[in-house]
């Protein structure tokens, strides 16, 4: 991981452990983990009835909205990471840019886990502030948008339905994309009732295309062909598609 990442990492998990505990009782909180060290078990015996807290306490069960979000945004992170190691491998050139969208997803996991609860604030002011603490960043989504289009002017032009595949890397990359997609729907009952600032469904609705348009780039800088879809309906459609597609893209055609 480079330099600039794991800073960047580093500040989203100092942010969390700030916004969780605060100022003073962070700084015990550091103490906590400086001394516990071997003697702090990865079980809590907690959540064995099935039930778990959010970052404000509250309880709920394991199947909630909340958790079902988190644990998709973590499964998807992990798809990620996983597709990031086989890039690696191949010294492809977009690895920091998965490097920070795990980062960032760390970031989202945290509002996700911290519901703008508004019955519980009487103070408009404080409301007011924790609004903003619990706000994403929209500059992170036209992030993505500049590296879309980036990644598309190198690719050749697409008409038609692709088969996911393309390689060990941009398969890996489909997957994460079918799981981002999962972890978008998992979202939309929490921004569409307030509790979660509605710019984090937009970023992982265009964390799907750019993973997409990665998942086409990795395959074509492979060298493999991404497989175009048709369902033929004559003999002169099939002659158009063929016609349009590139030297790094192959035809299969569906029953009629």
């Amino acid at each position: 991981m480079s330099l600039r990442i794991l800073c960047q990492c580093t500040r989203a998990v100092v942010g969390t452990q700030r916004l969780l505990f605060g100022s003073s009782s962070f700084k015990g909180f550091q103490n906590l983990t400086r001394h516990c060290s071997n003697d702090l078990k990865i079980y809590t015996r907690t959540g064995d009835k099935g039930q778990t807290s959010l970052f404000s306490g509250q309880r709920l069960p394991k199947d909630s909205d909340f958790f079902k979000a988190l644990g998709t945004t973590d499964e998807l992170s992990s798809h990620i990471g996983l597709a990031k190691e086989f890039a690696e491998e191949k010294s492809h050139d977009y690895v920091d840019q998965l490097e920070r969208i795990q980062c960032i997803l760390q970031d989202i996991s945290t509002l996700l886990a911290t519901p703008r609860n508004q019955e519980i604030i009487d103070d408009p002011v404080r409301e007011q502030r924790i609004k903003e603490k619990l706000s994403f960043n929209p500059r992170h989504i036209l992030e993505l948008e500049s590296w879309i289009d980036q990644y598309t002017s190198l690719l050749p032009p697409l008409s038609n339905f692709i088969l996911p595949g393309g390689g060990r890397i941009s398969a890996s990359i489909h997957v994460a994309r079918t799981v981002c997609r999962r972890a978008e729907r998992s979202i939309v009952p929490l921004t569409t009732t307030g509790l979660v600032d509605e710019q984090v469904l937009i970023y992982i609705n265009r964390l799907s295309d750019y993973l997409f348009t990665i998942a086409r780039y990795a395959s074509l800088r492979d060298g493999h062909k991404e497989t175009i879809y048709f369902r033929p309906q004559s003999s002169a459609s099939s002659r158009k598609v063929n016609k349009d597609v590139s030297e790094s893209q192959q035809v299969i055609g569906g029953d009629n």
